[in-house]
């Protein structure tokens, strides 16, 4: 597939815009929520974390929009575009190859990494206020899948590839997705969906493809913690 034009000072300026930009989102909210609203904030702190959350993903976007020049820079730097039906079913279907093989692999290696557990757990038990649901939801499925696809599989992958093979241009890019989740049970889990991913950006030429699979993936996490937590 054709290379994206993704240049070592277009990754490392949107990463730094990424850090610019979230810390004065969070810390403009915190100024807000303690002089505004600091009786609410108080008593509503996963309603906070959840407007937090949002804030720092939205700042990746914002990060990312800034850095590679806008929509046109997305479609056709991070190759955020569509290509067809076949390859959005192909990808959704790689996607539950690497769960059953991703999820064989951690339960085989969880004496050694440790027990796994959902990260989505911890966030979603925090409340069940309508207000951290209808942002915390949205978030978590579609708000961070579309910034950490266009990093990793878009900036990432994009710089990696222009100068090394596929093949360890997507096991780099996996390995550093699934460290960047801190969560050493879940890492096989996390990189064989990273290699699935990667492949689908390879085969596809889009980065479209590869978020379809993290919808998904995060869509079914939330979908069935919800059903836990709920039992």
């Amino acid at each position: 597939m054709t290379r994206s034009g993704v240049s070592g000072w277009r990754l490392l300026l949107a990463l730094a815009l990424w850090g610019v930009i979230a810390s004065a989102v969070v810390a403009a909210t915190a100024l807000v929520a303690r002089l505004l609203v600091p009786g609410w904030a108080a008593h509503h702190r996963p309603d906070v974390s959840s407007i937090l959350l949002a804030a720092i993903y939205m700042a990746l976007l914002a990060a990312l929009l800034q850095a590679f020049g806008g929509t046109a820079g997305l479609r056709d730097r991070l190759c955020f575009r569509f290509t067809s039906v076949l390859d959005l079913a192909g990808a959704l279907g790689v996607w539950l190859s690497a769960l059953v093989v991703g999820g064989a692999a951690t339960q085989v290696l969880a004496p050694l990494l440790g027990q796994p557990r959902s990260n989505a757990e911890s966030l979603l038990r925090q409340s069940f206020d309508p207000l951290f649901v209808a942002l915390v939801v949205p978030t978590v499925c579609l708000l961070a899948p579309l910034g950490e696809e266009l990093l990793f599989r878009g900036a990432l992958f994009g710089w990696l590839r222009r100068r090394l093979p596929a093949p360890p241009a997507i096991l780099l890019t996996a390995a550093v997705f699934a460290a960047a989740h801190l969560l050493p049970p879940l890492f096989p889990l996390l990189f064989v969906f990273g290699l699935g991913a990667g492949w689908v950006r390879e085969r596809t030429g889009s980065t479209l493809n590869s978020l379809a699979m993290h919808v998904a993936q995060n869509t079914f996490a939330v979908a069935l913690t919800y059903v836990v937590l709920g039992h």
